[in-house]
């Protein structure tokens, strides 16, 4: 989908009475987005144009981060007025916290609107990844491609189980879908849901332990953020817990896995297949054995281009949100979808305002 015309939101008009702040935003969004911040805000883009925007740095007012570039000291130096930073997107690791707090500044992001759209992809990904959905259509476009071998077999995905590590907002929604194909769910979290929250999320059994979802999974899913904790969370022991067919989906950060581990794994069959939209660094290096599989990876490997979220839809919505959150800042009010570090911090205290939604409908 490109155009506005045929989706399913309508974009708001530019109040006319409302003052156009001057931002920093890293990098352009899709055309139709580009043009309704543009139309609310005296945008200026900082990725190839550096020199420019630091030239007038002290005009910038608030930042609005697009991208997964870091945010720390050496940026926010070259921009002191900045009266706050808004993450376009949930996850903000890119966000040098410390730095941005030691200024008094308040961090707003995009939580709960993306999920249900990063649960789409997510079974769309384990699809792919189980009946050989990629490696079908590339034979097919293959000039070689003359007749059909029968015993290209997949993996069922019905009545199999399914292991999810992080049972947050997106895991849930991962879960609930999983009842259409009759699959056991196991979980992974820090804290066991309640049981109503179990029933929902297609009656999900909680597994206190890594080692118990890993070993009875047929395909693992990672929907959990990165914390010093999460780092590395699958390596080679957790590798050699799985299934010999397992498949390990990651939709959190490609810190989340040991990426040297996952491709020994593949090339010994400690698991079958990994499917993922999230690499660290992205994109790999194009030798990188993920993206360029040598002959004992070839047919384990999917990789997509952090795209679980890209919708028209949904990053429109992350746009307003993102917005609101800057204009709160702006305001001098308590930002709608505030970052867990700056709870209680001055100004954005339980009593103090909220600033108003105005361009995020619910």
């Amino acid at each position: 989908m490109s155009s506005t015309s045929s989706s399913s939101f309508t974009l708001i008009p530019a109040s006319p009475t409302h003052k156009r702040p001057k931002i920093l935003v890293d990098k352009p969004f899709p055309e139709e987005h580009t043009k309704w911040i543009q139309d609310r805000a005296e945008v200026i883009f900082y990725e190839g144009n550096e020199e420019a925007a630091e030239a007038i740095g002290s005009e910038i007012e608030g930042i609005l981060w697009y991208g997964h570039s870091p945010i720390n000291e050496n940026l926010l130096s070259k921009f002191n007025n900045v009266k706050v930073v808004s993450n376009f997107g949930a996850g903000y690791e890119h966000f040098d916290a410390p730095a941005i707090l030691a200024r008094n500044l308040p961090m707003g992001h995009t939580p709960g609107c993306l999920s249900e759209t990063v649960a789409d992809f997510a079974w769309g990904l384990m699809l792919c990844g189980a009946r050989d959905i990629v490696g079908g259509v590339n034979r097919c476009q293959s000039e070689s491609f003359n007749h059909i071998n029968p015993n290209v077999l997949g993996k069922q995905v019905s009545g199999a189980t399914l292991g999810i590590i992080g049972m947050g907002s997106i895991g849930s929604c991962v879960a609930k879908r999983a009842r259409g194909f009759s699959m056991n769910v196991l979980y992974h979290n820090r804290t066991q849901k309640s049981p109503e929250e179990e029933e929902k999320c297609s009656q999900a059994t909680f597994c206190l332990h890594l080692d118990e979802l890993l070993q009875k999974s047929d395909y693992v899913m990672l929907t959990c953020p990165v914390t010093p904790e999460t780092e590395n969370l699958i390596s080679m022991n957790q590798f050699k817990q799985m299934k010999r067919d397992a498949i390990l989906i990651n939709m959190g950060r490609g810190k989340l896995v040991d990426q040297d581990a996952l491709v020994e794994a593949l090339a010994t069959g400690e698991i079958g297949m990994a499917a993922l939209d999230v690499t660290e660094p992205e994109p790999l290096p194009r030798d990188h054995p993920l993206v360029k599989p040598r002959d004992d990876l070839k047919g384990k490997i999917i990789i997509s281009p952090h795209q679980g979220s890209a919708t028209l839809e949904t990053r429109f919505q992350m746009l307003t949100m993102s917005f609101d959150n800057l204009l709160a800042g702006l305001e001098g009010k308590r930002l709608p979808w505030l970052c867990k570090e700056c709870v209680g911090m001055d100004g954005q205290q339980k009593e103090n305002a909220v600033g108003e939604m105005y361009w995020t409908k619910k």
